[in-house]
Formats: structure tokens, sequence, C-alpha cells
């Protein structure tokens, strides 16, 4: 019988935790918006319709924040989390704080936000918290994005 993993039994880099690093800047362009809009169908009038946008709280069009999801940017830190054999994404949530808008210059940090492990009827998992935080080219906070990933022992090894 082989025993469970314990939460000591994992190793990680903890400088990396809570350390920002900037991954580039993108534009908000109306074609980008266009295309994020034809491909995903939406309609909401506040990110179509520049009348009915008018008259909402923003005084204009707004664009969808899942855009900020579409862009891809590399360099982001890893805690290099030494656990079990398989690792998977277990989870992703986005807070949005203020309005995107056609002709923002979005701004990209990462880090890692922490590293714990937890111990249930499968045994350990080991969880890595990554944030993604956006900001405008007035240095105001968008939205902030966090991806888990899970380590574990699977199988019998």
């Amino acid at each position: 019988m082989t025993s469970q993993p314990t939460e000591a039994t994992f190793e990680y880099d903890a400088s990396v935790i809570g350390v920002e690093v900037p991954l580039g800047t993108f534009d908000i362009t109306p074609e980008r918006v266009a295309g994020y809009l034809k491909a995903t169908g939406e309609t909401n009038l506040l990110y179509t319709d520049e009348a009915a946008a008018k008259a909402s709280p923003y005084g204009g069009l707004i664009v969808p924040p899942g855009i900020l999801q579409t862009v891809s940017l590399t360099g982001a830190p890893n805690a290099k989390v030494k656990f079990g054999n398989f690792a998977m994404h277990s989870g992703q949530r986005m807070e949005v704080m203020g309005p995107i808008r056609v002709g923002d210059a979005i701004s990209v940090a990462a880090d890692v936000k922490e590293v714990y492990a937890k111990t249930g009827r499968s045994g350990t998992m080991v969880f890595e918290v990554r944030r993604n935080t956006f900001r405008n080219q007035h240095g105001e906070t968008v939205a902030v994005s966090e991806m888990s990933m899970v380590h574990r022992q699977a199988g019998g090894g």
C-alpha cells in the first residue's frame, strides 16, 4: 500500500509570490472589438449601439471585458511547483473593476498570488494561483483575473 503525500512533500519557488512582472501592453482597437463581437455573437447594446450606450451610466460604448482573455502574452512568473505527476487547469475567475473602451492601451502585469496544499478524500493536491492585473493608460485597474492550476499524484504512482 502506498502512503499519501503530505503537505510537507512539495516544493516551489516562493521568491515569485506577489512579485508583479510586466507582460506588455495591447491596444483596444475598433478591429479587435469588431472581431470579438462577431466571434462571440455579442449583441449587448452597451457594446454595439452608440445611442443606447450614450444614455447609459457609461456615457458611451464600452467593450466586453472578456476581450482581455483573448490576448496571449508571455513571460509570466512560475512558482515551479514540484509535486505529483499530473497538473491541470482547475478554475478561473475575473473581477471587472472599470469600463474598457475602444482606444484604451491595456497593460498587463502578472504574479503568482499563492501556492497552497489541500488534502481531501483523494489525497493531497497543491494549488498554484496565478494572477493577471489589467490597467488602462491612466493606470486604473480595469480587471483582475486569477487562474488556478492543481498538481496531484494520479494513478498508482
